[in-house]
């Protein structure tokens, strides 16, 4: 853990790199969301089973409006799971789940997207063969475009709209360093940059809260640092996240709150500070 000589709980060991490559700890007045607000997203009692495993049983979470909350746990904890569940890319066997005060476990993954809610992969999905920015413009929503007799009858609004879709591109490629590389094919991309293309990708739905899946994983320390900056400036802008993730620095130094989950169910939650200190999580990660 951050500061603490003794192993850190985590799956597997974290990136190692030095101090001074740390993401930078996150001060009390960076911290933007109202703790007596309504949950942004909530989960209540999600089960989920494949075969006779069950993955995640009855395990609940709550993110609040402006918050960036961590979701850790062990390997085979059911972490992404849950995600998967959260984002209706999986239907759960049981339980609810709420976001911004609508029930979203009906809806199909991308009216769920539509409503602000979006999500990342713990190995970036990008379309080698395409563009950075033409990855970043398939993820624009609503366009006059999209309906056949639009092309003919609302030529010039859809020219208009397709301007000011690439510059807004163009803008968030920029803000996350990727603008150089704009026409450049995405498969040239490293995996951290993938990464930050997949996070910037995102933005372009204007989100309301982003689920990333380990956005640190096998990236480069520079790169990681880069990617808890952009975090932190989103969130000061407004954004939520809720962020599963293996290294504890990034955990420690990004969240206001972190849940843990082992066997598919909710062990602890907390301040991060609390959470370092925790013996069940302790229990749970290092087998004392």
């Amino acid at each position: 853990m951050v500061d603490n000589p003794s192993p850190q709980p985590m799956d597997h060991p974290s990136t190692e790199h030095p101090s001074t490559d740390r993401p930078a700890q996150r001060s009390k007045s960076d911290r933007t969301f109202d703790a007596n607000l309504p949950p942004l997203l909530s989960a209540q009692d999600l089960c989920k089973s494949f075969g006779g495993v069950r993955a995640v049983d009855h395990a609940s979470l709550e993110v609040p409006q402006g918050s960036i909350i961590g979701l850790i746990g062990p390997n085979g904890a059911g972490k992404t799971t849950l995600f998967n569940l959260l984002s209706n890319f999986t239907r759960p066997d049981s339980g609810d789940v709420m976001f911004n005060g609508t029930p979203i476990h009906p809806l199909p993954s991308h009216q769920i997207a539509q409503l602000g809610l979006v999500r990342t992969f713990q190995v970036a999905r990008v379309l080698s063969r395409l563009s950075v920015l033409d990855n970043m413009l398939l993820a624009t929503q609503n366009q006059t475009g999209e309906a056949l007799l639009n092309v003919w009858t609302r030529s010039r609004q859809i020219a208009k709209e397709e301007r000011l879709q690439r510059r807004h591109a163009l803008e968030i490629l920029d803000s996350v360093g990727l603008s150089h590389m704009a026409h450049q094919y995405a498969g040239s991309l490293s995996g951290g940059q993938r990464k930050l293309l997949e996070m910037a990708r995102a933005l372009m739905v204007n989100p309301k809260l982003i689920l990333l899946d380990e956005p640190a994983a096998g990236v480069n320390p520079t790169l990681i640092n880069q990617i808890c900056t952009h975090i932190q400036q989103w969130n000061r802008e407004g954004m939520t996240f809720l962020i599963i993730e293996h290294n504890m620095d990034v955990i420690m130094s990004l969240c206001d709150r972190v849940w843990v989950m082992a066997e598919g169910r909710n062990l602890a939650t907390g301040t991060p500070t609390e959470i370092q200190t925790n013996p069940a999580v302790l229990a749970a990660y290092l087998g004392q």
